[in-house]
């Protein structure tokens, strides 16, 4: 890592966990995690977590990776976690650029994992708008990952009708030229307390235990949490949908990829997502049956069978 390593005592991150700063090209600190593999090392995974998350809330899935000799690397995007805030309300989620997200995992990937230099293949996992950020970087750096998992893409917002997503995009430009952009947009949640949890806990996962795993982490560390999005943020989410979605933009992604989906899914939509792989030439999808939109921490039925198809696609 490249600035003073950040040494402390964190019962929800993996006992064998490197925690460490890195201060990206703007000034912004970054929360960086470098978690060895178990023994030697067969590759490293670049793991991109998705919207409000953090390191923590994937300590068992990055501990499964260390068991099958993989080294993750990961980190809190600029907005949440225990990056750098964009706004000093720490509890809105702005990120009208996600090009600057891009260039984030970038500078992650170039200046601390260093492909250059590993002797193994470097994959990548991404969940959620991890893996939409995911799609845009494997565009634009296509010889960087060797092979990518991504789980449920968030690649379209609203919707199904194109008219009603006509009106919603055009009602978010028009608040955001009016000045709007940092404030929440409507019916977010300004804190923990108006997250209605049975609501997300039925959108994300079967299993109650992992889901109150990531709960009792904000408790212990409230200074994880981020609340809902601004203007500038769903602004900032239309432009980069737009960007994935244009003609020919898919079609010049070569890395292999596969896409595990969940049937129950009611966070982003499949069809978009199933459209746009259907455009790659090394991409290919399976539909998890039963699971929910976080099939990494679904139950234990459904994280075998997920195992097994990560397993075989990275040689494992």
């Amino acid at each position: 890592m490249e600035d003073e390593a950040i040494n402390i005592e964190n019962p929800f991150l993996p006992e064998n966990s490197e925690i460490d700063y890195l201060t990206v090209k703007d000034g912004t600190r970054l929360r960086i995690g470098y978690f060895p593999a178990n023994g030697p090392a067969k590759a490293s995974i670049l793991l991109i977590n998705g919207h409000r998350e953090f390191l923590e809330k994937y300590s068992e899935f990055i501990s499964d990776f260390q068991i099958r000799g993989i080294n993750v690397y990961s980190m809190d995007h600029r907005g949440q976690g225990l990056s750098d805030r964009v706004l000093s309300d720490k509890k809105k989620s702005h990120n009208p650029d996600f090009d600057i997200i891009i260039e984030d995992i970038h500078e992650l990937v170039s200046r601390i994992i260093k492909p250059d230099t590993l002797t193994h293949p470097l994959y990548m996992v991404a969940h959620s708008l991890g893996a939409h950020f995911a799609m845009r970087y494997l565009h634009d750096h296509p010889d960087v990952i060797s092979k990518a998992v991504l789980f449920s893409p968030f690649t379209n917002l609203g919707s199904s009708s194109p008219f009603i997503t006509f009106i919603a995009e055009l009602y978010f430009m028009i608040m955001n030229m009016l000045g709007f952009s940092k404030m929440f947009a409507p019916g977010q949640a300004r804190g923990r307390k108006m997250i209605n949890h049975e609501a997300a806990y039925n959108a994300l996962t079967h299993d109650k235990d992992r889901y109150e795993w990531a709960q009792r982490a904000l408790n212990k560390y409230p200074e994880l949490f981020i609340g809902g999005v601004t203007f500038g943020w769903v602004r900032g989410a239309i432009k980069s949908i737009h960007i994935i979605r244009q003609s020919g933009y898919v079609n010049k992604i070569k890395t292999p990829i596969l896409c595990l989906l969940a049937d129950d899914e009611r966070v982003v939509r499949n069809s978009t997502t199933i459209s746009l792989l259907n455009r790659m030439k090394n991409a290919t999808y399976e539909i998890m049956t039963g699971a929910r939109h976080e099939i990494y921490r679904e139950v234990n039925e459904i994280r075998d069978k997920m195992w097994k198809k990560i397993d075989v696609f990275f040689d494992f």
